[in-house]
């Protein structure tokens, strides 16, 4: 059985029945259907208030204060999430405790795009309050040119408050928006987030989203993995201080990228080298990502690069990067006498690693360069080289001691998806048992 929309019963009863009888069943079915959406949404608001009283310094419509306590970590959809006004230069978005509540870590996660880090708090700081008048800055919170789309604040000690306020004075784009804000009572709490990727964009491009992104919905195309999360960054935000931030990834993907290394800004992959120095995080990198990587094993990012067109070939600055064939002389930058390999080529096997578990010994992967790696740095081993037709012969590397990949081909790439995905869902689980970023992590045996 159908039910009439009231709205529709309304007019329908007045242009076509024109009795005063109908007129006021209609207008009593609309108070009553207004009645029972005000109940409706009442009712929300407690729900998502959860026992706090939400305010803020200004929102835009449908993001009111209330959104970044609903429960829903993640949306940022109107209603879901709050949004301070475009018009404003500074903002603040409070939690107000009735009673008051200890407080000993908060966990912020901010930005409305699904993966990277826009329309967001930047420069700001937590601040308490026993009276919701005089606020008080807490210090371990005090952040500028925030990166992270997720953060959790530890305070030194746990505090006794009456209300919380988030004080923003700067916002990545026009607008800062908050998803959703949660609170811990001890320092020392042991907070459940759920496991997230680091996708970097390792061109010279910093804008975002870019290169790299197809990482992501690669790994949620992996059983069991269809609900990760992720953010994407920008090469030169990719360091220690990111990953090391707590909630931690579960690992991180590096893009490849379009420029000869002569041509490539070196301070960039700073970070990266830290990163790939310090081996708390498992790392796979594909294509240009997987050349950078060598590269800072052998050479570093504090002295100077070259490509084979420029090389001189008695002193190589960074001999481990070559082409893999020329038919003419070009300049730097000019690749148009430069021997490609695209497309699927085949890969195969030189030892088993358990990256690769569950592939055949030969296989098939999307490949598109002209540039590669000539040998294995110190300390990383040949796990796959070229199969049959195939030109490239260092085809994917691996640090001997960890979960650290360098891959000549592109499992982000479309055109072998079995593959990829394959070898994706096996990085993944390697990532999840070394234990996301962890210093004390050990390979399996």
């Amino acid at each position: 059985m159908s039910v009439e929309s009231p709205v529709l019963f309304f007019f329908r009863a007045v242009f076509l029945g024109g009795c005063d009888g109908i007129l006021k069943q209609a207008l009593s079915c609309l108070c009553a259907a207004a009645l029972l959406e005000g109940e409706n949404a009442a009712r929300a608001e407690q729900v998502r208030t959860r026992g706090m009283e939400a305010t803020a310094s200004s929102s835009e419509p449908g993001f009111g204060p209330a959104g970044a306590i609903d429960g829903d970590r993640f949306s940022s959809e109107r209603t879901h999430a709050w949004q301070g006004a475009a018009r404003a230069t500074n903002w603040w978005w409070e939690a107000r405790f009735d009673p008051p509540r200890e407080i000993g870590a908060i966990l912020q996660i901010t930005g409305d795009h699904p993966f990277i880090l826009r329309d967001a708090p930047r420069d700001y700081v937590w601040q308490w309050s026993n009276d919701n008048q005089d606020w008080h800055d807490l210090p371990t919170t005090q952040t500028t040119n925030e990166q992270r789309t997720f953060r959790l604040h530890r305070l030194e000690r746990g505090k006794r408050v009456a209300g919380l306020r988030l004080r923003i004075t700067g916002a990545q784009g026009p607008v800062p928006t908050l998803r959703e804000v949660e609170f811990f009572s001890d320092p020392g709490e042991a907070v459940i987030f759920p496991d997230w990727i680091v996708a970097v964009n390792t061109t010279d491009r910093p804008g975002l989203p870019s290169h790299g992104q197809e990482f992501i919905p690669l790994a949620r195309s992996c059983a069991g993995w269809e609900k990760l999360q992720a953010q994407q960054v920008w090469l030169g935000s990719f360091d220690e201080d990111f990953i090391r931030a707590e909630p931690r990834p579960l690992c991180a993907f590096l893009s490849g990228n379009f420029k000869d290394w002569c041509e490539v800004s070196r301070e960039p992959w700073r970070g990266t080298q830290e990163v790939l120095r310090k081996k708390n995080l498992p790392l796979w990198a594909s294509c240009g990502g997987a050349q950078g990587l060598a590269i800072l094993a052998e050479t570093g990012v504090d002295q100077a690069w070259d490509c084979p067109h420029c090389r001189d070939p008695l002193a190589p600055k960074t001999p481990i990067y070559t082409h893999i064939g020329h038919t003419g002389a070009r300049p730097c930058g000019d690749y148009s006498a430069c021997v490609f390999e695209r497309g699927p080529q085949q890969v195969r096997q030189v030892t088993s690693d358990p990256v690769l578990q569950g592939l055949p010994a030969e296989f098939s992967a999307m490949e598109s360069h002209c540039g590669q790696i000539e040998w294995p740095p110190q300390g990383w081993q040949l796990i796959a080289t070229a199969g049959p037709g195939t030109k490239t012969k260092t085809q994917c590397l691996r640090l001997k001691d960890r979960y650290i990949y360098g891959a000549q081909f592109h499992i982000e790439m479309e055109g072998s998806p079995e593959v990829s995905r394959r070898l994706m869902g096996n990085f993944l689980t390697l990532s999840k048992q070394w234990g996301g970023w962890n210093p004390n992590g050990k390979m399996e045996k």
